[in-house]
C-alpha cells in the first residue's frame, strides 16, 4: 500500500504517530508538505510564523535525509497539491495529525475529506493532543474510558521510514528567498536573528536546559517580562509548530519529578515544575473550546456579548500596535513583541485588557494584530484567551491590568522599559511610572484617561453580565465550555483559569 504523511503542524519525527503508522501500514510513505496560500494570506498569518515553519521544515528534511527519505514540497491549492502528487506517485491513503485551527484549516480539512471520498481514499487522523472531536468533550470521556494522550509513552522514531524508492521529488527545497515570494506581502521579508529559533533540535535543546537549569525559578520568576525570557520554559513555539508533541514534554517533566523526588530535593525545583504541569494541563482544555466552537475567531464564546459595543479607532489602533500609547508598560511589551515574539502571560494579558478596556478596541479586531507578533500562535488558546481577557466569556473574573501597577511590581528598576523605549532610557523609575499625569518630553502623552475609559467599558460589560438573559445564556456556556473539574481544588482551578499563564510563559 502507498500513502503519503502529510505535514501540518506536527514537524517532527519524534513521537509523531502519522509518521509511526504510516511507517508500518504501508510498502512506501512520502513524506509531504504544502505551503498553502490561502493560510499564508490569512490576517493571522505573519512573516514570524513564516520563518518557523521554513526553520522546522529544514530541520525536519534534514532529520528525513540521514535516513533515506525526503520532503515532496509544493506551494499551492492544497487539493491540486495532492492531485499532482497523484499523477507521479498512486497513494492510496493520506496520514496526518488533527489539527485544530483557524476557520481556514478548518474548511480546508472539510474538502480534502470530500476530495478523498470522491477519490475512495482513505484519511487517516492521529491526535497529536488531549483534544477530542466534537462538542462537549468531557462527556466523551466519560463514555469511552478516555486515557489521557499527555501521560501515555512516546511513539518511537520508525527505524525503516520507507520512502519510495522510484520516486524523484520533483521540487528542491525552497530557500527563504524563494518563499517570500510566494506572497506579496513577505516581498523584501528577511529572516530575523531575533526570534526563538524553531526545529526540532532546538526543541530538545530548550526542553533540556529548562528541566535541567532554567526551570528552577519558574514559579515565581515568570510574571516578570525580564526573568520570563530566562526562567520560563520557552517551549511554547515548538509546541505551535510542533516540533515537539505535549507528550514527550510530559515524559521527560515526569522522569525529572521522579529523579527530584528520589533524591529528595527540596531546594524549589519541584514547587516550580508543579506549577509548569498546571499550566500545560490547561493548555488543551483552551484548545478544546475552539475544538468545539470553530467559530470563536469570528463570535464570542458567550452569545450576550455579541452586541457589546466598541469604538475600534483606527488612531489607537495604531498607537497600541506600534507601541506610542504614552503608557510604558503597554509599550515596551508591544516593542518587544516586534522584536523578539515573546511576551510572558501576565504582559500580553494586560495588552489585551489596556486594548479592550482602556481604547475600546474590539477583541476581534486586535486578535490578527496580536496573532501576527506571537511566534508561538497557537489558535484555540490565543482566542479563548482574548476573549476571557476581555471579559466576554461572562464565567471568568474581570480582570483589568493596571499598566502603571504592573510596572510598579514587575520592573519597579525599569530594566525592561528602558530596554525598548529608548526614550525614557534616561529617565527615572518615578519618573517613568507617574509618566500617565506627568507627560516626559519625546515620549507620546497618554491617548486615553485610562480609568474613565475602563470603567465605561466595564459597566457595559456588567450590564450584560448581570442581566437576566445575560446570566441564563452565560449558564448554558459553563455548562458547555467551563472546567468541570469538582471538589476541593474547584475553586483552585477557576482561580488559574482567570490569570493562567497557558505555557507562553
Amino acid at each position: 500500500m502507498k500513502g503519503i504523511w502529510w505535514i501540518k503542524r506536527d514537524l517532527r519525527i519524534s513521537d509523531n504517530e502519522s509518521l509511526h503508522r504510516g511507517s508500518l501500514e504501508c510498502d512506501e510513505l512520502l513524506p509531504f508538505f504544502c505551503w498553502e496560500a490561502e493560510v499564508i494570506e490569512a490576517l493571522d498569518y505573519s512573516a514570524f510564523h513564516l520563518q518557523a515553519q521554513w526553520q522546522a521544515l529544514n530541520g525536519l528534511r534534514k532529520s528525513l535525509r540521514v535516513r533515506k527519505s525526503d520532503v515532496w514540497e509544493d506551494s499551492n491549492d492544497i487539493i491540486k497539491a495532492l492531485i499532482a502528487i497523484r499523477r507521479s506517485y498512486q497513494f492510496e491513503v493520506i496520514y496526518s495529525h488533527q489539527e485544530t485551527g483557524n476557520m481556514i484549516t478548518f474548511a480546508r480539512d472539510r474538502r480534502v475529506l470530500k476530495w478523498c471520498r470522491d477519490h475512495g481514499l482513505r484519511w487517516v487522523e492521529s491526535k497529536s493532543c488531549s483534544v477530542l472531536r466534537g462538542g462537549n468533550a468531557e462527556n466523551k470521556r466519560e463514555k469511552v474510558g478516555y486515557k489521557d494522550y499527555r501521560e501515555l509513552p512516546e511513539i518511537p522514531i520508525p527505524l525503516d521510514l520507507k520512502f519510495p524508492s522510484k520516486l524523484k521529488v520533483p521540487n528542491p527545497a525552497k530557500s527563504w528567498e524563494d518563499l517570500v515570494y510566494i506572497s506579496k506581502k513577505f516581498s523584501g521579508e528577511r529572516l530575523s536573528s531575533d526570534l526563538q529559533v524553531v526545529n526540532e533540535q532546538e526543541a530538545w535543546n530548550t526542553m533540556e536546559s529548562f528541566l535541567s537549569i532554567r526551570g528552577k525559578g519558574y514559579s515565581g520568576g515568570i510574571s516578570s517580562p525580564n526573568n520570563a525570557f530566562v526562567h520560563g520554559s520557552r517551549l511554547s513555539p515548538h509546541l505551535a509548530w510542533g516540533t515537539m508533541s505535549l507528550r514527550s514534554v510530559f515524559c521527560n517533566l515526569n522522569d525529572r519529578t521522579k529523579y527530584l523526588k528520589e533524591n529528595n530535593q527540596r531546594d524549589g525545583w519541584l514547587r516550580s515544575l508543579r506549577a509548569f504541569r498546571s499550566r500545560l494541563y490547561w493548555r488543551d482544555h483552551f484548545i478544546q473550546r475552539l475544538e468545539a466552537f470553530p467559530e470563536l475567531e469570528e463570535l464570542p464564546l458567550n452569545p450576550a456579548y455579541e452586541k457589546l459595543e466598541y469604538d475600534d479607532s483606527d488612531k489607537l489602533m495604531e498607537a497600541w500596535v506600534s507601541g506610542n500609547t504614552g503608557f510604558p508598560m503597554v509599550d515596551a511589551c508591544m516593542r518587544c513583541l516586534h522584536k523578539t515574539g515573546f511576551l510572558n502571560f501576565r504582559m500580553r494579558a494586560m495588552l489585551v485588557s489596556f486594548a479592550c478596556f482602556g481604547l475600546h478596541l474590539s477583541w476581534k479586531s486586535i486578535h490578527p494584530k496580536l496573532a501576527n507578533l506571537f511566534l508561538d500562535y497557537e489558535p484555540g488558546i490565543h482566542l479563548s484567551q482574548i476573549q476571557m481577557q476581555a471579559g466576554v466569556i461572562g464565567f471568568n473574573t474581570i480582570r483589568v491590568y493596571s499598566p502603571s501597577k504592573q510596572f510598579i511590581d514587575q520592573d519597579p528598576d525599569g530594566a525592561f522599559v528602558k530596554k525598548w523605549i529608548p526614550e525614557l532610557r534616561n529617565r527615572t523609575p518615578v519618573e517613568i511610572a507617574n509618566v500617565e499625569k506627568n507627560p516626559l518630553s519625546g515620549y507620546p502623552e497618554a491617548v486615553v484617561d485610562l480609568a474613565k475609559r475602563s470603567k465605561e467599558m466595564k459597566k457595559r460589560i456588567f450590564d450584560i453580565r448581570r442581566s437576566a438573559e445575560g446570566m441564563e445564556i452565560t449558564k448554558k456556556v459553563l455548562k458547555e465550555h467551563g472546567s468541570r473539574k469538582g471538589g476541593k481544588k474547584l475553586k483552585r482551578q477557576k482561580e488559574n483559569q482567570s490569570q493562567l499563564a497557558l505555557f507562553k510563559s
